[in-house]
């Protein structure tokens, strides 16, 4: 009978997340068709060119993103090409809401009651208001925390079980997770801490999560590095080359580096949460980002600064040590300020947002306990206490990053086949490399507009000149999104002066029709000519 008991309740902590799961592919139904700013960029892109080979036969077309590993953006190639939208749209959704399982794992390891560990992980899974802007789309923010939690899950065992074999495993997930998507590189050192300080067999410890996490992530992504290693002398090409120095990117390292999403001042460094609770431009790049909130990072903090003081009032400064709560609030610090000083961008921090409902519960809960008089049933009212914080979190909604109507295919074009047989295409806008699996292009493709990092050196732009056909006059084309852009056509002009030496004829300039997913736009092609004085 007890057999049977144990039997049941393991399956329910088995049946529940994935009823969740299931419930986010739902939801990613209702969100509609993803079309966020990297599918426009290099998602689609970057897989096209890896099926594809082009690889060194493009410069850039994505600018310093084509050079991004491509195997999750392949998931996703694959799937629009050969799923039903709706299928696309529910199936990634679903991997998504996996996230439901460790999530469960952790509600366990640190809330006692068993029917809150099953609503706390409900509302972690519903209450990340990035986690559900995000759902079902192509950033893979979400997929990547799956495994990140899951990592974090194995850290928790191995100090809890003193077993050396779940940080293996730990290792294993974050390392392959980092390969797939270098943002989750910043939950590395916060789980080496970790071990540090609460696994007992520290450097034991220590060994076996670095050296299988670095297993892990050749493995996931080893291939990929190499080959840019052998092309640009630059493994994360053309990111890190401060320390690569590759002589085909800038070696300032603000170079990749988007800036706005860092913080220039003392205080501002000090009092971020609060700062970009109110500026969530600061940290992300939504097209509603002007509208939504950013409160969870924010209510952390009040409540860690009222649970301390309560409790360092009551019991002194040595009751902040030991206990396994400290675990869960260590992970959040560690997590939140390794991303605020390296990444900066809030969706990088969507696995430890995702478990703040649960940081909520154990905090509130916490302080209900250290109050004169008991408070009755202090965990049902923690519950309700962080279900509020994550409803205020959605007065605004959610961020949108993009979407459209369910369209079959997600892309399609009417391409002059001049187009396609040309030589040398440039891509004069940013943001629209997904043009190039539209157009499937015999001859080469470069981005002439520096997108968000003008990286290049004058040996990256020189590689051109390996394109070109040796016995004839080449056939080249710059395209444009919209001619009347003043800012594209100016910055256009210059590079191909500055660069090739080559104007633009305006008066040869021609359109095609292209559609991604329910959004339709001509792409303007204009010729290309060498300066006639300099020829």
């Amino acid at each position: 009978m007890e057999k049977h008991s144990e039997y049941q309740e393991k399956w329910k902590y088995m049946v529940f997340p994935f009823f969740l799961a299931l419930v986010e592919g739902g939801v990613s139904l209702l969100r509609r068709q993803d079309t966020n700013g990297d599918v426009w960029n290099y998602h689609l892109y970057n897989a096209y060119a890896w099926f594809n080979g082009r690889l060194g036969y493009d410069l850039g077309p994505a600018g310093a993103h084509s050079y991004l590993n491509p195997y999750l953006d392949s998931l996703f190639y694959f799937a629009i090409l050969h799923l039903n939208p709706f299928v696309v749209a529910f199936l990634f959704g679903f991997s998504q809401g996996l996230v439901a399982f460790p999530i469960m794992y952790i509600a366990r390891f640190f809330i006692k009651d068993k029917i809150h560990q099953f609503v706390l992980t409900a509302i972690c899974c519903f209450g990340s208001t990035f986690f559900i802007g995000e759902l079902g789309s192509s950033m893979h923010d979400n997929l990547i925390a799956v495994p990140i939690l899951m990592s974090f899950c194995c850290v928790l065992k191995a100090i809890a079980e003193k077993e050396n074999k779940a940080l293996i495993f730990s290792g294993l997930l974050i390392g392959a997770a980092t390969g797939l998507k270098l943002t989750s590189a910043l939950y590395i050192p916060v789980f080496l801490v970790l071990i540090s300080l609460f696994y007992g067999r520290r450097i034991v410890g220590a060994f076996s999560f670095l050296s299988s996490s670095f297993l892990a992530l050749m493995a996931s992504s080893g291939v990929w590095y190499y080959k840019l290693y052998t092309l640009f002398g630059n493994p994360l090409f053309p990111f890190f080359n401060n320390i690569f120095r590759s002589p085909y990117a800038s070696l300032d390292k603000n170079a990749t580096r988007d800036m706005m999403f860092f913080q220039f001042h003392g205080l501002e460094k000090i009092i971020y949460p609060f700062y970009f609770a109110d500026h969530i431009d600061r940290v992300v790049t939504a097209s509603n980002d002007k509208a939504v909130v950013c409160y969870t990072a924010l209510f952390c903090f009040v409540l860690f600064a009222l649970y301390f003081a309560i409790k360092i009032a009551k019991f002194g400064f040595k009751s902040l040590l030991g206990g396994r709560d400290n675990i869960l609030f260590l992970f959040f610090f560690l997590s939140f300020y390794v991303w605020q000083y390296v990444f900066g961008v809030y969706r990088y921090f969507i696995p430890t947002d995702l478990i703040c409902p649960i940081i909520f519960y154990v905090l509130i809960y916490e302080i209900l306990n250290m109050q004169r008089t008991p408070v009755y049933e202090p965990g049902k009212k923690a519950c309700w206490a962080a279900a509020v914080l994550v409803a205020v979190s959605f007065v605004k909604g959610v961020p949108d990053w993009g979407r459209g109507s369910y369209s079959h295919p997600y892309f399609e074009g009417n391409i002059p086949q001049e187009v396609k047989e040309a030589d040398v295409l440039f891509n004069a806008n940013f943001f629209s490399a997904w043009i190039v699996p539209v157009i499937n292009p015999q001859g080469h493709v470069i981005q002439i507009n520096r997108g968000l990092f003008d990286f290049g050196t004058k040996k990256y732009w020189d590689i051109y000149y390996t394109y070109l056909p040796k016995n004839r006059t080449p056939t080249q084309y710059v395209l444009f999104n919209d001619p009347n852009d003043q800012v594209a056509k100016n910055w256009a002009i210059t590079k191909f002066k500055e660069h090739y030496n080559m104007q633009i004829d305006f008066s040869s300039c021609k359109k095609f029709p292209v559609r991604l997913s329910s959004y339709k736009s001509d792409i303007t092609y204009c010729s290309l000519s060498v300066n006639p004085g300099n020829a």
